[in-house]
């Protein structure tokens, strides 16, 4: 054979090669891409056990808009104002030119109350569709924080936060443990956070459920689910807890009342998000969210609007 015939042979085995090649790759990544979209991380469901908060609505409404089914955690989630939020949210993105495909499902929730979580539980797994062995994650967002030097703080209120705080995130552990061992599912809990003047049984609280997770991430790990804590220094405890405030724009008749909420910025948003669908999480996120405001517009019957506040907390006029 020529050397030069034999350089072309070459050449075209070699194209070949390529191009076979090329094509078993498009392959393979179209049946991994096929493999996700039936099993993704974005279409399961995720329990946020507090969306009386304005960062609880938060998460929700972002999740929701991942695709997932978000069971709301509410004392009342047929009149309460978070719930009238999130049916405004979900009426206004259905019509919207970009729905929503995910779903929020308000539901009673209160970590305080055994009784009221085991009835949750049993709820949720009832909304759960055929294919469906469990969810993918509790976010535990409820809890309490109250201002005070511990020389002149009520007692009261330290029962209350440990009482929530501690007490609420064992609960919340043990309610929903079953519907997270088959999917080998993530609780995620809010951790350490600022150390602040007037907030030492606060943090004594927050020390605590850190304790409670290093104990629960040993218990758990034979069952495949992972316990992840988020970090929250950064943002300010009151924040952590507090509930959206109501407003209105005008006196005429017909205008809807607004509210408006600090809530997490996009990166904060973004580690939670990591939180969630890392295939090996950390033991620990830190939100490290920077100190500017964002306000969070939620209208029971208008749009939604997200804007920045440069100076203060009021709340920006709506255009």
């Amino acid at each position: 054979m020529e050397v030069q015939t034999a350089l072309v042979l070459t050449i075209q085995l070699i194209a070949l090669f390529s191009i076979a090649g090329a094509l078993l790759l498009y392959l393979l990544c179209k049946v991994r891409g096929t493999r996700d979209d039936a099993t993704g991380t974005q279409k399961g469901s995720i329990l946020i056990t507090c969306a009386d908060t304005a960062l609880g609505l938060q998460i929700c409404t972002f999740f929701a808009s991942k695709g997932h089914r978000v069971f709301a955690g509410m004392k009342d989630p047929v009149e309460s104002l978070p719930a009238k939020l999130l049916r405004g949210w979900m009426k206004m993105r259905e019509n919207s030119d970009t729905p929503v495909s995910g779903s929020v499902v308000p539901m009673k929730i209160d970590v305080t109350r055994e009784d009221v979580l085991r009835e949750a539980a049993e709820s949720m797994g009832a909304h759960l569709n055929a294919g469906e062995r469990g969810i993918l994650a509790v976010i535990n967002t409820a809890g309490s924080v109250y201002r005070g030097r511990i020389d002149s703080q009520d007692s009261l209120q330290w029962e209350n936060m440990f009482k929530n705080n501690v007490m609420g995130c064992l609960r919340t552990a043990r309610a929903f443990i079953g519907l997270l061992r088959p999917t080998r599912g993530r609780l995620i809990l809010l951790g350490s956070g600022n150390d602040d003047d007037g907030l030492t049984v606060f943090m004594a609280t927050r020390n605590a459920v850190q304790g409670c997770a290093d104990a629960l991430r040993k218990e758990l790990r034979p069952y495949g689910v992972n316990v992840v804590t988020l970090d929250s220094r950064g943002v300010p405890a009151e924040s952590l807890f507090k509930a959206p405030v109501p407003y209105t724009i005008s006196d005429e008749e017909g205008v809807p009342t607004q509210y408006s909420a600090d809530v997490l910025t996009s990166s904060a948003l973004g580690v939670i998000e990591r939180a969630l669908y890392d295939s090996r999480p950390s033991e620990t996120y830190c939100l490290s969210v920077s100190n500017s405001k964002f306000q969070m517009k939620l209208p029971c019957r208008s749009s939604l609007k997200i804007s920045a506040s440069r100076t203060d907390s009021k709340p920006i006029q709506s255009v």
